[in-house]
């Protein structure tokens, strides 16, 4: 964990906590003896070395950022690498301690919605990844399609002149389409990733997720409101697919199996094949600035789908990890395309920048609660696991019963 150097690393294989002895061995006033090496002979004799409690209570105060789930099962182990690289008469946290802690709670806060171990967020970011690679090919495909044709387009109302001139096509296409560089940039960030360029497709996701995010606050600032509430929504999804690639990105095995990759083609292939020639006859008969139709769902409608949805991933145990991060996205694109938060329902000129910072804490809010409702389960199912291996094993203590003789029913 933590070296004389300063450097901290958290534990982050999923293993268990240290063992009561192991964490128990660093009281507030010693250190153990295989440690004492370096405190001096007269500490390796007495096999302990004293030990400052305002250290240990230091370290304590510094683990408590780091998420309760994590903090449960990784604490006691962390605590005691900490006071195995203390140098002798070090009373307080040394600069590079508190500032690799820091680091660390804040990567374990950034990815807590993926799980608290390394095999839940393994599994938790494949099937996000799987997910959003499906949900986002028809609206991606589809800005595509318009940005091309907006691009197209007689550019003789707008004159640049001299070199100018040839970006005639690339500014028509984003003042048409303004997520269009945000999905031409996530295209490359799922290209990238099946293709087992991870650090590549970190980076477009995140320039895909940045694009978003600009071409949302533009759009604000243009107030372009009801094209603005609807960027939003994609800028959610965009964001989550930045987390689920930045959990793969850590992983040592493959990035993505080859039962996950053909289940991405199909779900893909059937999105596309039923949205993409839609998209684009409506496109070519209607011209690019033609809005969307109006939401089709009532508020209970509404409320019901999601939490329906939402239920569902977090019953199906296979996907339960996965399902803060979807569940979050979709409360995002749902009210991103209703007019439950939009101003714009009561005045199509309006533009409330609240309404905007409204979808991104209704999807944060029900990210949290389905991720506390995963976690109680998973206290759950451990809590059950751990009963029965107390019975299995109580059991095989007493021994089978010889035929003839009476058993306890």
């Amino acid at each position: 964990m933590s070296g004389h150097d300063g450097a901290i690393v958290t534990p982050d294989d999923g293993t268990p906590a240290a063992s009561a002895t192991t964490a128990g061995r660093h009281s507030p006033t010693a250190v153990p003896a295989t440690t004492a090496e370096h405190h001096g002979p007269t500490a390796a004799l007495a096999g302990t070395v004293p030990v400052p409690p305002v250290l240990v209570r230091d370290y304590q105060r510094l683990l408590r950022l780091f998420p309760y789930t994590y903090r449960r099962a990784h604490e006691a182990e962390m605590l005691g690498h900490l006071l195995d690289g203390a140098r002798p008469g070090q009373s307080r946290p040394t600069r590079a301690e508190r500032w690799d802690l820091v680091r660390a709670a804040a990567r374990e806060w950034l990815l807590a919605p993926l799980g608290a171990t390394e095999r839940q967020r393994s599994s938790a970011s494949v099937v996000v990844v799987v997910a959003l690679t499906a949900l986002l090919a028809g609206p991606a495909t589809q800005a595509v399609v318009q940005a091309v044709l907006a691009g197209a387009a007689d550019p003789r109302d707008l004159s640049l002149g001299g070199a100018w001139s040839a970006w005639v096509p690339v500014v028509l296409a984003v003042v048409a389409v303004p997520l269009a560089p945000a999905w031409v940039l996530w295209w490359g960030a799922v290209v990238s990733l099946f293709a087992g360029l991870r650090r590549t497709a970190l980076v477009l996701s995140g320039l895909a997720a940045a694009a978003g995010v600009v071409a949302a606050g533009a759009l604000v600032s243009a107030e372009r409101a009801s094209v603005a509430f609807q960027a939003t929504g994609w800028a959610v999804a965009l964001a989550a697919y930045v987390l689920a690639v930045l959990s793969i990105t850590r992983r040592t095995s493959r990035a993505v199996g080859a039962r996950a990759a053909t289940a991405t083609v199909w779900l893909t292939a059937a999105v596309l094949a039923a949205s993409v020639p839609r998209s684009v006859a409506d496109t070519a008969e209607e011209g690019v600035w033609v809005s969307a139709p109006g939401y089709p769902l009532t508020l209970a409608a509404t409320v019901a789908a999601v939490v329906g949805s939402v239920a569902a991933l977090v019953a199906v145990r296979p996907v339960r990890q996965a399902a803060p991060v979807l569940g979050g996205v979709l409360v995002a694109l749902v009210v991103a395309h209703s007019d439950l938060l939009w101003s714009g329902a009561l005045d199509t000129t309006a533009v409330d920048l609240g309404n905007v910072l409204g979808v991104v804490g209704l999807s944060l809010a029900a990210t949290l609660v389905a991720r506390w409702v995963v976690n109680r389960l998973d206290e759950l199912a451990e809590s059950r696991a751990a009963h029965r291996a107390l019975i299995g094993a109580a059991g095989a203590g007493r021994g089978a019963s010889r035929p003839g003789e009476w058993a306890a029913v």
